[in-house]
């Protein structure tokens, strides 16, 4: 089952881009390896956004063992919270681009459980700065997410 549009405070939550020196939240993101088990890695609203139209995720995969697992299965998990909210995300690859070792993919939300206990919750978070966007190439993979978008709005992307 796909679900059409990414649920607005779970876009909220991913859309936009950090800014140095804030406080931001890691998401895990969780794929499969080559032998079954669960795989994670750590991205932020550097590396994720939402659609224009709100349809799809996507996502720059800098990790070459995350990027295997994606191009193996086509599926991967993403957790976000936000007060007494975790977000659980099934996702499904639709479009990928490749910019070297970096993956670009389009994702539709295949599954989606808003988990609500009634409890504040604090999100994996850190804080970003200049020397870290430089480190993790933050333009690049703004241009990469921007080639992903364009894609998508192209006949069949």
């Amino acid at each position: 089952m796909t679900i059409t549009q990414l649920p607005a405070d779970l876009a909220g939550l991913l859309r936009g881009f950090p800014v140095a020196g804030e406080l931001e939240q890691a998401f895990p993101f969780l794929t499969v390896d080559e032998h079954g088990f669960p795989h994670s890695a750590l991205l932020s609203r550097s590396e994720l956004e939402p659609s224009a139209d709100g349809t799809r995720l996507l996502a720059v995969i800098s990790s070459s063992r995350t990027g295997a697992n994606l191009r193996r299965s086509g599926h991967a998990g993403l957790i976000a919270v936000a007060g007494t909210v975790c977000h659980h995300v099934k996702l499904g690859v639709t479009a990928s681009v490749e910019d070297g070792r970096w993956l670009g993919c389009a994702f539709e939300v295949t599954a989606h459980t808003r988990d609500d206990i009634g409890i504040t919750m604090e999100p994996l978070t850190f804080r970003t700065s200049a020397a870290l966007a430089e480190q993790e190439s933050w333009d690049r993979t703004a241009a990469l997410l921007a080639a992903l978008e364009r894609r998508l709005e192209q006949p069949g992307g």
